[in-house]
C-alpha cells in the first residue's frame, strides 16, 4: 500500500538510521496486531505495527537522545530562543532524558507541561519560562493527531497570555496516515512509518489470516 504524501511535516535527515535503531530495541514491531482503539461497531482496530517507546531502557534513552540532539541542531538551529517542554508527570522519560542532555551541551532551557482541570498546559513558573520564547514540544507518537490537537487549540487560545513567539512539535514516530494542518510548517519527526489501523474487515493481516501478535514487552 503506498502511503500518502507527507503534508506540513518535516524528516529528519537520518530517519531511516533512527528507524532501524528503534527497531533493533524492538520498539517497532511487525506483524499483526490488536490494538486499544475500537471501531465504530466497537471491535478492535488492527493493523501491522506496534510501537511502544516505553519500552525503552535507560541505556537506549541516552543513545537516542544523541539523535534527537542532531536532529534539533538540524531543525532548530535558527532559533535562539528556544525551550523544550516535555510533560511533567506519568509519562515518558525519553523527553526528560533529550531535555537534560540538550541543556548539558548547549544550554537550551527546558519546561514541563501538566494536566490541571483535566487541561494540558504550561502554569506557573514553568510559564514564566517560556515567556519570550520559541515552545519545542517533544512527542513519542503521533497515532491519530488527536493529543496534538488539543495541545494546538489551547496554546493558540493562550498564545499571547502565554507571551511566547511561536511553537513546534518534534514526534519521535509520525505513523503518517494523519496529517495536523498546525502549526503550520511547524510539525516534525525523527521518522516515519506508514502504520495505519484498519477495521477488522479491511485489515491486510487479516486478509491473509495472519495470526495475532502479542506484544513484545
Amino acid at each position: 500500500m503506498t502511503p500518502p504524501a507527507p503534508k506540513n511535516l518535516k524528516t529528519f535527515s537520518r530517519s531511516e538510521e533512527f528507524i532501524e535503531k528503534l527497531k533493533s530495541f524492538h520498539i517497532i514491531q511487525e506483524g499483526h496486531f490488536e490494538y486499544k482503539g475500537k471501531a465504530i461497531d466497537g471491535s478492535r482496530m488492527h493493523g501491522e505495527y506496534f510501537i511502544n517507546y516505553r519500552l525503552l531502557t535507560t541505556a537506549q534513552e541516552l543513545e537516542l537522545a544523541q539523535f534527537y540532539s542532531t536532529a534539533i541542531e538540524e531543525f532548530f538551529s535558527d532559533k535562539k530562543n528556544l525551550i523544550i517542554v516535555g510533560v511533567a508527570m506519568g509519562s515518558l522519560m525519553l523527553p526528560k532524558v533529550v531535555q537534560l542532555s540538550m541543556f548539558a551541551k548547549t544550554g537550551i532551557e527546558y519546561a514541563y507541561t501538566e494536566k490541571r482541570e483535566g487541561v494540558l498546559g504550561i502554569y506557573g513558573e514553568q510559564l514564566d519560562k517560556c515567556r519570550g520564547k520559541h515552545l519545542l514540544f517533544i512527542e513519542d507518537i503521533c497515532n491519530n493527531g488527536t493529543s496534538s490537537r488539543e495541545l494546538v487549540a489551547e496554546i493558540k487560545q493562550k498564545k499571547e497570555k502565554m507571551g511566547i513567539t511561536g511553537f513546534s512539535i518534534l514526534y519521535g514516530i509520525h505513523r503518517g496516515h494523519a496529517f495536523l494542518m498546525e502549526p503550520k510548517n511547524e510539525l516534525y519527526a525523527m521518522g516515519v512509518v506508514y502504520a495505519p489501523s484498519f477495521h477488522t474487515s479491511e485489515c491486510p493481516a487479516c486478509a491473509k489470516n495472519l495470526p495475532l501478535k502479542e506484544y513484545k514487552k
